[in-house]
């Protein structure tokens, strides 16, 4: 039989160097190689070369074969033909110069795609004519007459998939149409992602675009609060993560918590467990530094995801510490500049606790504290028993009946304070240890009001 592949002292009809180079095949190494009419396995050995984990040639002359299995011994050859393929999946799947060979050449793409990997690729190479009409041609060449199809055809034959044309092959002496280099892929859904900070407009935006291309819409808002009532499956620390201090105002904060615990997984899987099969929108913020996270758990779940990107809409409100502290220095600041801000008792330091409870996880106080300068000090110090605790929080308070009974200039001497604590703490036994001090000073926490836990 005629040698058909070129090798080094092995000259054949076929230019197989410059058609390799031509058929733009992706990195092999480490991926399943499947060549359907191998001949004798010159591509096969391309992708030995270069480190692909399984390979495996067919073709239907038992001459090629043995001719493939002597030069190239590491590899698997077969003698069969596509009506009978090799178990399992691959990455990649070569079928060159063959298509035109199949009765059902459209059903043989659809059975080679059905072989392919999630993220596989079917890497074509055939004729196609120059008829701008979606036809199968014949064309007479000379040993026989083959159908061919125009691109238009080839677009209508390839429509369920997605599809990229690489090029030009190399043509060879004796052809009758010009070969070309199709890469065939499973289509998978798409993703869209509006992953963007709180104020940026997402559900706005989210909203004018996807249900008018009936495109389903996943709020992230909505599946987190889901998870703070009870109302999702989520992980006990997942619920944990998002209960803590959680307010709808202020998801974004509940979204960045699980995130920095390592759960932010989770959560994405709960949203795309929503997702159905066909292409989704899925508005919920993330940390930009999890961007490429997100993207990727999107990707292991069988979508490509699509990143949307936009600038903020408006200007961004302060940060809420900043606006506290902006909000306390403007209202200490319409003090008259000739009233001492000193207390009108004798002592210099008064405070107390007033209430204590349990909310969300956090030990919670309320209560009051005046420094020499008849403001709330500045520092302040928790201890339980022999531990010192550091408070999550420190949330100035009003408290106008303070200002009042020891003569105040002010009413800015409220606190409540944000405490974390272990699960099922016992606040009897909180309350008979707790210490509270501001400015190295200890408030009075002989008649607290224990409050029913939230």
């Amino acid at each position: 039989m005629a040698q058909y592949q070129s090798f080094p002292g092995a000259v054949g009809d076929s230019r197989s160097l410059d058609k390799l180079k031509a058929l733009h095949l992706p990195v092999l190494a480490d991926k399943s190689f499947l060549d359907v009419g191998c001949n004798e396995g010159f591509f096969c050995g391309f992708a030995a070369f270069q480190g692909a984990s399984r390979i495996v040639g067919i073709d239907r002359s038992q001459l090629f074969v043995e001719r493939a299995a002597a030069r190239f011994p590491q590899v698997d050859f077969f003698a069969q033909g596509w009506d009978e393929l090799p178990d399992g999946q691959f990455d990649v799947i070569l079928l060159a110069s063959a298509l035109h060979y199949a009765d059902d050449q459209a059903a043989l793409i659809r059975t080679l795609v059905g072989k392919l990997t999630a993220n596989g690729v079917l890497v074509l190479e055939l004729g196609v004519t120059h008829s701008a009409e979606p036809i199968w041609e014949a064309v007479v060449r000379g040993i026989d007459r083959r159908l061919f199809p125009s691109m238009p055809m080839l677009r209508e034959v390839l429509g369920d998939y997605a599809w990229k044309w690489m090029g030009p092959s190399i043509r060879q002496d004796g052809d009758p149409v010009a070969r070309q280099v199709i890469h065939v892929s499973r289509r998978r859904p798409l993703a869209y992602l509006l992953m963007q900070p709180p104020g940026y407009g997402k559900s706005s935006v989210a909203g004018g675009l996807f249900p008018k291309a009936g495109v389903p819409l996943i709020s992230g808002d909505a599946e987190v609060s889901a998870v703070a009532r009870g109302e999702s499956r989520a992980s006990p620390a997942l619920v944990e993560a998002i209960r803590r201090d959680f307010s709808p105002y202020s998801i974004d904060k509940a979204i960045q918590r699980v995130f920095a615990e390592q759960l932010g997984h989770e959560l994405i899987a709960l949203l795309m467990a929503r997702a159905g099969d066909g292409d989704v929108a899925i508005d919920v913020y993330v940390p930009h530094e999890q961007h490429e996270v997100m993207r990727a758990i999107v990707a292991d779940h069988g979508r490509i995801p699509v990143v949307l990107d936009w600038g903020r809409i408006g200007e961004a409100p302060l940060m809420e510490e900043e606006m506290e502290r902006q909000a306390n220095a403007y209202y200490l600041a319409m003090l008259p500049s000739d009233q001492p801000g000193a207390v009108a008792i004798d002592w210099k330091h008064a405070g107390v606790v007033d209430e204590v409870w349990i909310e969300r996880g956090r030990l919670m106080l309320r209560g009051w504290a005046v420094g020499s300068d008849g403001r709330l000090p500045d520092e302040v110090s928790i201890e339980l028993g022999r531990k010192t605790i550091k408070a999550d929080r420190l949330e100035r308070q009003l408290r106008p009946d303070v200002q009042q009974a020891l003569g105040l200039p002010h009413a800015l001497v409220g606190y409540r304070l944000t405490i974390p604590i272990t699960a099922d703490v016992d606040l009897s036994a909180v309350v008979r240890k707790l210490k509270v001090s501001f400015d190295g000073q200890a408030t009075n926490a002989s008649n607290i009001k224990v409050r029913a836990s939230q």
